[in-house]
């Protein structure tokens, strides 16, 4: 059986950019298939790479600013958003998710990946999304439903 992870991304204690892991938060309590995990990424996305590593496909849930109206779904394949590692990095806390994907491919691992990314409002200190943000929530989890239907099927 393959296995499929969501992992929410963000810090929630700056409103919108906690966004992928309020997502995850509510799909705990969601019944999902068998196969089907959620994960609070958190900040720390160092601390994925043996959880990616064991993933064969993996929805990834974070803020993105793409310029839209605060709210907004995106939803694309990771390799479509030409993301770059960061070269100079100095200290684990500068790893971000595209490094720990790199690492997770150097060794020898090779998850399919879709990206969720929801549009912020506010990137500012406050535990709460802003209302633009909430109201897009059951959206957001009713195209990860479907994305997990497609993934199973196939």
């Amino acid at each position: 059986m393959k296995r499929t992870l969501i992992v929410g991304i963000g810090n929630l204690l700056l409103k919108d950019e906690g966004v992928g892991v309020h997502v995850v938060n509510r799909l705990e309590r969601v019944e999902l298939p068998p196969g089907v995990e959620v994960v609070d990424g958190g900040t720390h996305s160092y601390d994925l790479v043996d959880t990616f590593c064991q993933a064969d496909n993996l929805i990834i849930v974070d803020a993105m600013q793409a310029g839209g109206e605060p709210g907004t779904i995106y939803r694309v394949p990771l390799e479509d958003l030409g993301l770059k590692p960061e070269e100079k990095a100095t200290s684990l806390h500068e790893l971000h998710f595209i490094e720990a994907v790199r690492m997770v491919n150097l060794l020898g691992y090779y998850p399919q990946i879709v990206v969720f990314g929801i549009e912020p409002k506010a990137i500012e200190w406050g535990l709460d999304l802003t209302p633009e943000v909430e109201a897009r929530l059951p959206k957001v989890i009713e195209l990860i439903k479907d994305e997990i239907q497609k993934l199973i099927g196939s």
